[in-house]
């Protein structure tokens, strides 16, 4: 009788990591980063750039940063990574040791910014990018480390106001498509400032080109920096810090455009302006703005740098109605406050009797409100004497009791001023009028939600820089360095596919769970990943016979690969012999 020779039956899960590392491929990850790392004399195996190729696959594929299950993971896709690498991987390549080493490179500012102009440059010229906007900001994360003995983890004031432990980090990225192009990981208690001219110097080595528009908030515009992006030959659009540096220079530069009796220039939408080019309805002005213009000068580097700079001062209607709903409900409860420091007498209400008592009072209470110089008071000492007949021993006396009335008033010139000046801001510039319109101008500042898109990109779900359970700072630095190669892919698939669409005039459908019919002109890289959920290899092996068969790909699937320029064979090519 004959034994039957057994089958086995394996399933291997695809998902979308052949997408993930088409487009690593694409980005010439593993090449740059094996340009700047060299392996040591003991490494074995995988380069430190397929290693770190590899682990952006894993990370995106499954939203989880953490060194641990990073080898077990690539021991469950043996086969798929050694198909689209081409190189024998193996489980022991992505130990938590050799992660660990991958990290402390990653850290090390010499070789990270070397890695980044590389990758920097080839994007440019890989994906015919035309850079003319730059974008530059900072953000901080918070965390729960020790950060007595360390550089990186201080601490700093957050944004609620607290003081906890944090590190900051510094981004330069290409608008419109919010791709990063220089990171710098620096300690949390970094004053912001300081951090834009090196930004910018970077930056300006990746592009190798002038007349760039660098767009950032307040904090890029102390007078350095505008002279360093001045003298590199480029321009520069950022709101002052007047209220800060110079807090009568709105009010003079408003006093001085009321005297010209001249109108103000409405400012619109793209979308509000109508196609045929004739003026919009002002009624769908979001703001209106005018401009002076003014001499600036600085040492750059020991050089007088002399330039011409505009003041766009312009007034967002949304801003000011936001404004005056706050100072309006600020009085009200303040004006609350300060009438019931002095109640009439009665049961149970307790009086002020000390002058400095009652100053002190209104004085925190205009502090609490932010309502300093807007109420005006008149305060009256009442005493009153009742005379109290001897009793039980206790000699006849006269009691004597005080009591403040305060009459509290709204200074109307005072809240006049602050109405009218409600809800304007100046931006300085020195770009000409025909490079950044000052409708363009206001336009180009709004979109610096691109910026902070990246942020909570970075933050999100499928890279989410917080929390660190890496413990040595290094490793940190390196691990959020490593993350932000993650959040270049997904900008460039968003850019990608969003492009080849407008040039289609086409949406894409299919990328919605549980509403297929829907669509969209500006799919997210995370969606499109999302839909090829599901994709299995399937191993079938008896005696030395052996099927691998794949899951088909469905309409939606080959129609992302075509918009993210990656080709088919990255899935069909698994199933082959």
């Amino acid at each position: 009788m004959m034994n039957k020779e057994e089958s086995q039956i394996r399933i291997e899960r695809v998902d979308d990591i052949p997408v993930l590392y088409g487009l690593l491929e694409q980005m010439g990850i593993q090449e740059i980063v094996d340009s700047e790392i060299n392996r040591h004399g003991n490494w074995a195996g995988l380069s430190p750039g397929w290693v770190i190729t590899l682990w952006l696959v894993h990370i995106l594929s499954e939203q989880n940063h953490v060194m641990e299950p990073v080898q077990q993971w690539v021991g469950r896709h043996l086969y798929t990574l050694r198909k689209l690498s081409g190189q024998e991987v193996r489980e022991l390549d992505f130990t938590d040791d050799r992660l660990a080493l991958c990290l402390s490179e990653l850290s090390v500012r010499q070789i990270w910014q070397g890695i980044e102009e590389r990758l920097g440059v080839r994007l440019v010229r890989v994906y015919a990018l035309k850079p003319e906007l730059i974008r530059l900001d900072a953000t901080v994360n918070t965390v729960h480390h020790e950060q007595a003995d360390g550089t990186l983890f201080k601490l700093g004031k957050a944004k609620n106001g607290l003081h906890e432990t944090q590190f900051k980090t510094m981004m330069a990225s290409l608008d419109p498509m919010g791709l990063p192009l220089a990171v710098d990981i620096v300690a949390g208690n970094r004053a912001d400032d300081p951090l834009y001219i090196p930004s910018y110097q970077r930056v300006k080595k990746i592009l190798a080109q002038d007349g760039l528009l660098v767009v950032g908030d307040s904090k890029m515009s102390a007078l350095l920096t505008r002279g360093t992006i001045a003298a590199g030959g480029d321009y520069y659009l950022t709101p002052l810090a007047d209220q800060k540096d110079d807090p009568e220079l709105l009010g003079e530069l408003l006093a001085g455009w009321l005297k010209q009796n001249a109108e103000a220039q409405p400012l619109f939408l793209p979308e509000d302006r109508p196609s045929d080019g004739s003026a919009p309805e002002l009624t769908l002005a979001i703001g209106c703005g005018f401009e002076v213009s003014r001499p600036q000068s600085v040492r750059v580097d020991e050089k007088e740098v002399r330039w011409d700079e505009r003041l766009l001062v312009v007034r967002s209607y949304s801003y000011q109605k936001s404004i005056l709903a706050g100072l309006h409900r600020r009085l009200a409860k303040a004006e609350a406050a300060l009438v019931a420091l002095t109640p009439p007498r009665q049961r149970g209400k307790q009086q002020m009797t000390e002058e400095a008592q009652l100053l002190t009072a209104i004085k925190g209470i205009e502090q609490q409100y932010r309502v300093q110089g807007f109420f005006a008071y008149e305060y009256q000492q009442e005493v009153s004497e009742r005379k109290v007949r001897a009793y039980q021993g206790k000699p006849p006396r006269v009691e004597r009791q005080v009591r403040f009335h305060l009459t509290v008033s709204r200074n109307q010139a005072a809240l006049e001023r602050v109405e009218f000046e409600a809800g304007w801001r100046i931006y300085a510039t020195n770009a000409p009028t025909a490079r950044l319109p000052l409708e363009e101008a206001v336009l180009a500042y709004r979109g610096q939600i691109t910026q902070e898109n990246i942020f909570r990109r970075l933050n999100g779900k499928m890279l989410s820089i917080t929390p660190l359970y890496v413990q040595r700072q290094d490793h940190a630095q390196g691990l959020v360095h490593l993350l932000t190669l993650g959040s270049r892919l997904l900008s460039l698939g968003d850019f990608l596919a969003k492009k080849a669409l407008a040039q289609a005039g086409e949406e894409l459908a299919g990328v919605y769970p549980g509403n297929p019919k829907r669509s969209t002109s500006r799919p997210t890289t995370e969606r499109m990943l999302k839909a090829f959920e599901g994709i299995d290899l399937l191993f079938f092996s008896q005696g030395d016979h052996s099927i691998t068969h794949l899951t088909a790909l469905q309409p939606v699937h080959k129609r992302i690969l075509a918009l993210l320029g990656l080709n088919e064979t990255l899935f069909s090519a698994l199933q082959s012999a």
